[in-house]
């Protein structure tokens, strides 16, 4: 009996912290944040922190690229560093001094903390947090009950524009914006390479929403032949460089869309709601060749949520697509109902990158 009393003890000990944790949690981005703008990772990985020997935060503070005034820094910088170790971004331990007293702590970076140094072979992840932390997107965040008892595109109620027409007259929004779609069409197109070979055979294809050309300069490189087709709004295409076997089109995706083989949107229907998701399929339908087809790169949600990583991820942003752009994450069964809606004959679903799928539709 007394085993079963201290079990369920323990379980209300381990609910009671959870939701502590919780009350915190906004902390977490903040600190990546300030981490990414240090270079923090990248000292690590550089200093030895890669290899397995550790460096220390006094080593760490002697390479920031700014000079820190602040005389707490080190043991501040320390603190930081313990807060990511408990999210296992780095790995921690500690250095025994020669009389058998226990020294500092040494500091490594994990499979996880690889992502955030900046030079990291394969893409880094690195850029995703100044976006997710910028001021302008900050002040939408407090509006989240907001969006669902009123409904509508809440950056637009606060900033009177949608996030794309902000970019235009904030160019240094822009410019963090662009650095990490860079990163994150980076990182999920070279996944998506490695085992999907949907794009073998293609002669042409058009990337609608496709920033200033990432993705298309990852797949022109691995097939040469492919000419690619580079359509976005004519704000973002200006800022996009010419790519040889590229061609840059401006235009608007709820109006019309290049003609090509197949039709590749990345990361861009989960912008949008089902209505305005199935103008853009339309127009993809009518821009196609018969047996064309529409590939789809987004997150696929479980009919049920679980705690892994993955739903996490996926389900904080279908309620950041909620708040800030209008949009949401999708179930198979919801790309189906798209697909039937915008005249399809019919799709498939490919798990290829984590928790990004490609959905191909087919005309």
């Amino acid at each position: 009996m007394s085993h079963v009393k201290q079990s369920s003890s323990n379980d209300e000990e381990e609910a009671f912290v959870y939701a502590l944790h919780l009350s915190t949690c906004q902390i977490l981005p903040t600190a990546l944040n300030a981490a990414v703008e240090m270079k923090l990772f990248d000292i690590v990985a550089a200093g030895g922190g890669g290899s397995g020997s550790g460096i220390s935060a006094a080593e760490i503070v002697a390479r920031l690229p700014v000079v820190a005034e602040n005389p707490e820094v080190v043991s501040m910088v320390d603190r930081m560093l313990s807060l990511l170790v408990c999210h296992s971004l780095l790995t921690c331990s500690v250095r025994t001094l020669e009389d058998g007293s226990v020294g500092e702590r040494l500091y490594g970076l994990s499979s996880a903390g690889e992502y955030f140094v900046e030079n990291r072979e394969g893409g880094s992840l690195a850029s995703l947090f100044p976006v997710a932390c910028h001021p302008v997107g900050l002040k939408v965040l407090p509006r989240m009950k907001d969006a669902i008892i009123e409904g509508g595109n809440q950056f637009n109620k606060v900033h009177g524009m949608s996030i794309y027409q902000y970019m235009n007259i904030d160019p240094a929004m822009k410019e963090v914006f662009n650095k990490a779609m860079f990163a994150i069409s980076s990182v999920t197109i070279m996944k998506i390479l490695e085992t999907y070979k949907g794009f073998e055979g293609l002669t042409s294809l058009v990337d609608v929403g496709g920033g200033i050309g990432r993705s298309l300069t990852l797949l022109v490189s691995k097939y040469p032949s492919l000419k690619g087709i580079n359509f976005d709004l004519p704000g973002v295409i200006e800022s996009a460089p010419f790519i040889p076997g590229i061609e840059n089109v401006g235009g608007d995706m709820f109006r019309a869309i290049p003609k090509g083989d197949a039709i590749m949107m990345k990361n861009i229907l989960h912008n949008w709601s089902d209505e305005q998701c199935l103008t853009i399929l339309k127009n993809c339908y009518d821009a196609l060749p018969k047996n064309g087809k529409v590939i789809i790169i987004d997150i696929v949600l479980s009919e049920t949520p679980d705690s892994s990583f993955g739903a996490k991820y996926a389900t904080q942003l279908d309620n950041a697509m909620l708040l800030q752009f209008g949009g949401k994450e999708r179930t198979k069964k919801e790309f189906e109902t798209l697909c039937k809606g915008s005249r399809f004959r019919d799709f498939q679903v490919f798990p290829c990158a984590g928790v990004f799928y490609v959905i191909e539709f087919y005309k």
